[in-house]
């Protein structure tokens, strides 16, 4: 959705700006420049250390490499383990997964599906001639066989979280790296917390709803962002376009912009992010005219779903204890930034048959009839 594609250039497209007076500064030109910077800084990664010269499979140290990992991710299924051939996940990470019954096999499946597939879907990536072909590569490739993975074996999150908060590996010694760090943060993450939060996402994209498969259905609203940026670039004044909502869209550059982490506590910069953010949402999705086509692109009983449980009562709480155990691990202040506000003005976003008020009715009504197949 379009968040995502302003949470990652706003401030790409900023720096940009700086120096140029608004009249004489095209926003939309320098954000396509922005996005095709960064987007041939990850095609160059990719051929550059991925893939070998015809982008038909992995270069030879990437091929090397995998050789040695496979070993370690698809042992032979032998009753004890030896910590001696299981240098890189351990034991405890090994005799983990073994009593997920069949689904030990999955991380090995995973695995070599990445190793054989892997190539063909980074390629594809390469050669992507919109984003809307991106985005697909992406899903298709490699996060949706990670979900349905995760769905298939729901085991596969807490023996996941046993393999490094028990690491018994010798990857440290053998690299003769010091892992105190590693061991400090370890001990001080919410690692429940986080388990709880992969699990309640799981809950919603391994559903069904109105006979839809979930995965496919949070898939096409994610995919709803390279619509709106091929339109935008192709200048198309469309409902699925940031064309339509430039006012807005630049106002919440300029609020991004306006950050000044000297005066300003990071609390209140929060605050004011997500009031920009929430207005630049209502132009796009409430505008009486447009409203329909945009709810048909993205807003299903799964993305309904997806909101009420990411904002449920459960999860917020485990949102604030992970923040909690997060916060020290990365400042050496003691006064952890208030952001249940911040929170508290995102979550109306959650509720859509609210959130646009009398401007529309067309998330109410899809709501109700959501509401009425669970009945």
């Amino acid at each position: 959705r379009m968040k995502i594609i302003c949470l990652l250039v706003s401030c790409l497209v900023l720096a940009m700006a700086q120096g140029k007076g608004a009249g004489d500064f095209d926003y939309f030109d320098a954000f396509e420049m922005g996005m095709s910077h960064a987007i041939n800084m990850w095609n160059g990664m990719i051929k550059e250390h991925l893939l070998n010269e015809d982008m038909t499979g992995y270069n030879d140290t990437i091929v090397a490499t995998l050789a040695i990992v496979e070993q370690q991710i698809c042992p032979a299924d032998t009753k004890k383990c030896s910590p001696d051939e299981s240098w890189l996940l351990g034991c405890n990470c090994r005799d983990g997964f073994k009593r997920l019954g069949e689904c030990r096999l999955k991380p090995c499946e995973l695995f070599r599906y990445f190793k054989d597939s892997g190539p063909d879907g980074l390629a594809k990536f390469v050669m992507a001639e919109s984003y809307s072909e991106r985005y697909a590569v992406v899903f298709e490739y490699f996060a949706n066989p990670i979900s349905r993975a995760l769905c298939d074996c729901p085991g596969l999150v807490d023996a996941s979280v046993n393999c490094v908060t028990n690491y018994d590996g010798r990857l440290f010694s053998l690299l003769g790296i010091d892992r105190s760090v590693f061991d400090h943060v370890v001990d001080n993450f919410d690692w429940g917390a986080l388990s709880k939060i992969f699990k309640g996402y799981m809950k919603v994209g391994c559903g069904v709803k109105d006979g839809k498969e979930c995965i496919t259905e949070l898939t096409r609203m994610f995919s709803v962002a390279g619509t709106f940026l091929d339109n935008t670039f192709s200048s198309k004044d469309v409902c699925l376009s940031l064309i339509r909502i430039e006012d807005a869209f630049v106002s919440y550059l300029h609020t991004v912009a306006s950050f000044n982490m000297e005066t300003e506590s990071i609390s209140s910069i929060a605050n004011r992010f997500v009031d920009a953010y929430l207005g630049m949402q209502r132009e796009a999705i409430c505008e009486p005219s447009c409203a329909g086509e945009v709810a048909d692109a993205f807003y299903s009983c799964c993305a309904k779903d997806a909101f009420d449980v990411m904002f449920s009562k459960p999860l917020m709480k485990a949102y604030g204890k992970l923040w909690e155990s997060i916060w020290p691990l990365i400042s050496e202040s003691s006064q952890r930034p208030d952001f249940s506000q911040a929170f508290k003005k995102y979550k109306s976003f959650m509720d859509l048959g609210t959130f646009c008020g009398d401007s529309t009715d067309v998330y109410k009504v899809r709501e109700d009839r959501c509401d009425a197949l669970e009945a």
